[in-house]
């Protein structure tokens, strides 16, 4: 499945992604803090079918909502890349940048904030790489609202009419996605 969405194996196993006992089609995405402590995991089913299944994707209970590769990033805490999706994360890395994350429950869920607000104000620079729908990124004005860092985003022209960092992986490379985090601009003031 990872590889059908343009993500290798030394990718995978560098995230620590697996798939749940007894269910090949679960993927299980553990979620590490900073210091290495697992304090998430949440499941995907890859062979989804929404005329049959109740859920694409879940958490185990009971568990902190935290940023997803927060212990796969660097000492450098030069810039930070957030991204809507686990699959957009992987792709950031995927094509070679440190410091990919994603959060852990879409673009309206915000209560990862407390538990990583610390960690995320470390970076010098935060860069939104949230889904492009209707000509808005996702994430972008939260972000920029919420947290003290600079804030860029990836500009609208760079997602080349693609929805996310995936589909971008997918169709265009890992250069169209190296070249989307280098060309991101400011938000304005």
């Amino acid at each position: 499945y990872l590889q059908s969405r343009g993500i290798s194996e030394n990718i995978a196993r560098k995230y620590e992604i697996t798939i749940k006992d007894g269910a090949d089609n679960i993927l299980v995405f553990p979620f590490f803090d900073e210091k290495g402590n697992l304090q998430t995991i949440k499941y995907r089913k890859t062979d989804f079918d929404k005329s049959k299944d109740k859920n694409k994707e879940w958490f185990e209970a009971n568990c902190k909502p935290i940023l997803f590769g927060m212990k796969q990033c660097s000492e450098d805490k030069d810039r930070l890349i957030i991204t809507e999706g686990q699959l957009d994360s992987l792709s950031v890395s995927e094509a070679g940048i440190d410091n990919a994350v994603s959060v852990p429950n879409g673009a309206k869920g915000f209560t990862w904030i407390p538990y990583c607000w610390d960690w995320v104000t470390e970076f010098n620079e935060i860069v939104v790489f949230g889904d492009c729908e209707n000509e808005k990124i996702t994430l972008l004005e939260m972000i920029s609202k919420r947290f003290p860092n600079k804030v860029k985003h990836v500009r609208i022209s760079d997602y080349r009419g693609c929805k996310d960092a995936n589909e971008l992986l997918m169709k265009h490379g890992r250069e169209a996605v190296r070249n989307a985090v280098k060309n991101a601009i400011f938000v304005p003031i």
